[in-house]
């Protein structure tokens, strides 16, 4: 199958590799090392990373709560007497 006018030029030039490119950042003079890739992380995506890790822990209380309502051991009397109050007056 022949496949034609894909509107992309045809690439020109040697056949000879790329050479590194020297821009101060790393080697001395007369080196060929590339400098290494980097990656920065906004304050957004490390506040996303521990966001992630507090949501297992709250996980895992929600887990136990259910757990405890589901065998009747979650609600004593100092519970609801702390919920009352917290309720009445008003936080």
């Amino acid at each position: 199958m022949k496949i034609s006018g894909t509107g992309i030029p045809p690439v020109s030039g040697s056949n000879e590799p790329i050479k590194p490119v020297r821009d101060g950042r790393s080697g001395g003079e007369g080196t060929n090392q590339v400098p290494a890739d980097g990656v920065e992380l906004s304050s957004l995506s490390r506040a996303l990373a521990q966001l992630s890790v507090m949501n297992d822990v709250r996980e895992d209380l929600i887990q136990r709560v259910i757990q405890q309502l589901d065998q009747g051991d979650y609600l004593d009397g100092d519970k609801l007497r702390t919920a009352v109050l917290k309720m009445l007056n008003g936080g």
